[in-house]
């Protein structure tokens, strides 16, 4: 929802609220005069009742008179009382309404829209209005509470943000709206116990030789990525783009050009992660990671180890990966002579991992060349799951590396993969075109004409491994195409003209 949206729902809330109050208030008002009618009324009828009785003392001719105002002023006060019990009964209801409208106005307000403008904005002003809107995002999250939504308006914004609590943060496009970490430091940091959304920006420039754990993003808590890219970081440790020890989704995202491990901060270092690294929980959905690099580190050529892990993913837990596209990511070794290792140019897995319509190509792992294993993925004791899906054209390391749980019409361009599952395709060139546009929010590798890829993934439907039916591709087109009476593709790209 763009925060101009969510501003109008919340006035119109408070609007709401404002009226329900009044109406309450303006009911108590009507049983308090009941109340001083109904009382009013009663202590007029004490006086008759005494007088009564005092002239019934004097003489008995005065029965008469004096009995009809009473039994009148008895009805009077009946009504008056069952007025007041009416009315007190719609009390108790009003009451209610009263507190259940109490309860809910904080959920009705205490939801805030901030605004930021990196050009025209100043942090002197109150941030509320884009008329008003901060200079940086920093002072924004410094006036926020937990649940609140910071527009961020296109420019690009030197800091490096820490988030302590529950925020939305939107951008007016990846392309434009950018937070530039300056080689410093990590750019964003998500903190234990916080559920934070980063939408339509870009992260770039982070850098960590602190703790070596992520350079774009370290999410200990609950972070989602829409639309967004993460790309151009760099570590000598873990996790060059982003570092995951929480719950983590992409959606729609670019993770590209970042690194791990190399010579930096000082020193050097073995690379794990150039674009991801994963301890926690991951989710990866119609998104590309490219052109990422974890890379081992000697000086002087004469080091006893060094090594690169996961080019573009290393996972050491939990990764469910859905129409994506992995490819052109490297793990390389440095120079010295000794145990130079590369695993997984594409994929280090040393957890467990569902891979299901994707596409991973072109990947490498460079090292000695006994210990370069898995150009596109690497499966060491672990658990991989893959259906429908292409892994193809590593250019060091061959395709795959250990076992491989096959369910079904994946494709190999070697036999390294070993697919033994219904429809698969071993020593198969999938003919895959190169990353590029292809229409949607991130670039993909199409299936070139007569691709053997096209139609041949599961006949009763292609599933994201829980079962569900995938509806559409990478791009978010027809998954399978409108004319297609067979099966879907394999891969993140769903050709739509066969």
């Amino acid at each position: 929802m763009k925060p101009w949206a969510e501003t109008t729902c919340l006035v119109l809330l408070a609007a709401a609220w404002v009226f329900v109050l009044l109406l309450v208030l303006a009911l108590f008002r009507a049983a308090q005069e009941a109340d001083e009618a109904y009382e009013k009324a009663e202590h007029e009828y004490r006086l008759r009742r005494e007088a009564d009785g005092r002239d019934r003392q004097s003489t008995v001719v005065c029965t008469l008179p004096l009995e009809t105002p009473a039994v009148t002023l008895t009805r009077a006060a009946r009504r008056a009382a069952s007025s007041k019990e009416k009315i007190m009964k719609r009390g108790l209801v009003y009451k209610s309404l009263f507190l259940l409208t109490l309860a809910l106005a904080p959920a009705a307000t205490a939801s805030n829209v901030w605004y930021v403008d990196g050009v025209h904005g100043s942090d002197q002003n109150d941030c509320k209005t884009r008329q008003t809107a901060c200079k940086t995002i920093g002072h924004a999250i410094s006036l926020a509470s937990s649940g609140d939504t910071i527009g961020v308006g296109s420019a690009t914004y030197s800091e490096n943000l820490t988030i302590s609590i529950s925020l939305k943060i939107i951008g007016s496009g990846a392309a434009t709206t950018i937070i530039d970490g300056g080689g410093l430091q990590t750019v964003v940091v998500i903190q234990s116990g916080s559920q934070v959304a980063l939408s339509a920006l870009t992260v770039q420039n982070g850098s960590n030789c602190g703790t070596f754990l992520g350079a774009g993003v370290v999410n200990n808590g609950m972070l989602t990525v829409n639309s967004s890219a993460i790309s151009g970081n760099s570590t000598i440790g873990f996790g060059g783009g982003l570092y995951n020890s929480g719950t983590l989704i992409l959606n729609k995202t670019t993770i590209s050009g970042n690194n791990a491990g190399g010579i930096g901060c000082g020193g050097y270092g073995d690379g794990e992660g150039g674009g991801i690294y994963n301890v926690g929980t991951m989710t990866l959905v119609a998104s590309t990671i490219s052109g990422n690099t974890a890379r081992g580190a000697c000086i002087g050529g004469e080091c006893f180890y060094s090594s690169g892990h996961g080019g573009g993913v290393y996972n050491d837990a939990v990764l469910t990966i859905v129409n994506s596209t992995i490819t052109g990511n490297a793990a390389e070794a440095g120079n010295g002579f000794k145990f130079r290792t590369a695993t997984g140019g594409g994929i280090d897995n040393e957890g467990t991992i569902a891979i299901s319509n994707s596409t991973l190509s072109g990947n490498s792992a460079e090292g000695g060349s006994q210990y370069a294993h898995g150009g596109n993925i690497y499966n060491s004791s672990a658990y991989t799951v893959i259906q429908n899906s292409i892994v193809a054209n590593s250019t060091a390391g061959r395709n795959c590396f250990g076992g491989m749980n096959s369910h079904g019409y994946n494709l190999s361009s070697d036999s390294s993969c070993s697919f033994n599952g219904p429809g698969d395709l071993n020593n198969t060139d999938p003919k895959l075109g190169p990353l590029q546009n292809n229409g949607g929010p991130t670039q993909t590798q199409a299936l070139l004409s007569g691709s053997p890829a096209i139609d041949a993934g599961n006949p009763a439907g292609c599933t994201d491994g829980r079962g569900h039916l995938l509806a559409t591709d990478q791009r978010g087109m027809p998954r399978p195409d409108p004319e297609d009476s067979g099966g879907c593709d394999m891969g993140a790209y769903e050709s739509q003209s066969d």
